[in-house]
């Protein structure tokens, strides 16, 4: 497991050969994260490939406080942004049953059937997308509460009780269309 707060820190410093070595093992978890947000398999390539490109323009201003992770999720996150303000008005999402995220073996996502999955993906683009984000950055991008709230620039309590909510928006969305009653 390569220390990527270390490697950042050497690509700042002028090796920028290792910037590859961060987009290897970051791709995947880009792509599922803008994937996750609604976008097309083009759209969330492009969007993975500007975010390394902002990764390398905007390499001074990482300090090394924060982890790589939460460091690149901010910039993917204003990545997304940019393209929906750029796209104002267009439509730029696919429906959330059309997407074929990478796995990444995850041991939760393998046991899920494939109509479970369609349901939870359909509740899932359902909520909002506060809540959606929250839970993709949380659930499947495997940030620590502490990034995300410094990410979002938000309380950290502030966030434990959006997740609360969005986790309920979430399993009510999914109930209601799995035909499940509480």
């Amino acid at each position: 497991m390569i220390n990527e707060k270390d490697v950042m820190l050497q690509v700042q410093a002028g090796q920028l050969d290792k910037l590859a070595v961060l987009y290897e093992s970051n791709k995947v978890k880009l792509f599922n994260y803008f994937r996750k947000k609604g976008n097309s398999r083009a759209q969330s390539e492009d969007l993975v490939q500007e975010t390394f490109m902002k990764i390398l323009a905007y390499r001074s201003s990482f300090n090394g406080s924060s982890t790589f992770s939460s460091w690149m999720y901010g910039i993917a996150r204003n990545t997304a942004a940019d393209l929906y303000r750029k796209n104002k008005g267009n439509v730029i999402h696919e429906d959330i049953d059309d997407h074929e995220v990478v796995s990444e073996h995850c041991a939760t996502e393998q046991a899920v059937s494939s109509q479970q999955q369609n349901i939870f993906d359909e509740s899932l683009a359902s909520i909002s997308a506060e809540h959606r984000e929250i839970i993709i950055l949380s659930r499947f991008q495997q940030l620590n509460y502490h990034e995300i709230s410094s990410l979002l620039d938000c309380n950290l309590n502030t966030l434990k009780s959006k997740m609360r909510n969005a986790i309920s928006k979430l399993h009510e969305k999914y109930n209601k269309l799995s035909g499940e009653v509480q």
